[in-house]
């Protein structure tokens, strides 16, 4: 996986739209537990997001919900590409995921197909338009 000085404007673009994405949408549940809060503040400082960044919050939000599942799927894929950015995976940022990804709409069986999938295309030489379609596969299955 690149790391963030490797990627371009798009790519950085998206992966912050779907930080911001996430981050809204666990502020959303109320209560956010302070490992949660570490994760997000981590990547936060990762991607370089910017206190004015933070502060702003999409009107449009609450009308954003996920009901899109490419839309779903980016995001899910950003979020994994977060936790890769330090080079490490701790299991509070897998429980960060999985929640995200059952929350979603992602059956709870699916998600771990989804994240292998994720985790292992680099060691597979897969590129990412590939992975991509690999998880909309597994999506369209499991929905069969």
């Amino acid at each position: 996986m690149k790391i963030n000085n490797d990627l371009d404007r798009d790519e950085l673009k998206s992966i912050k739209e779907s930080f911001f994405h996430i981050y809204h949408s666990f502020l959303d549940e109320g209560f956010i537990s302070k490992d949660f809060v570490g994760c997000l503040f981590k990547w936060g400082v990762q991607l370089r997001i910017t206190e004015d960044e933070l502060k702003y919050i999409n009107p449009s939000f609450e009308e954003e919900r996920v009901s899109d599942t490419e839309k779903a799927l980016e995001h899910l894929f950003n979020l994994v590409f977060m936790i890769y950015l330090d080079g490490k995976v701790e299991d509070i940022e897998l429980e960060v995921v999985t929640r995200y990804a059952e929350k979603t709409g992602f059956q709870s069986h699916i998600v771990n197909d989804l994240l292998k999938t994720i985790v292992t295309a680099p060691y597979d030489g897969f590129d990412f338009k590939h992975v991509k379609e690999h998880l909309r596969e597994i999506i369209d299955y499991s929905q069969e």
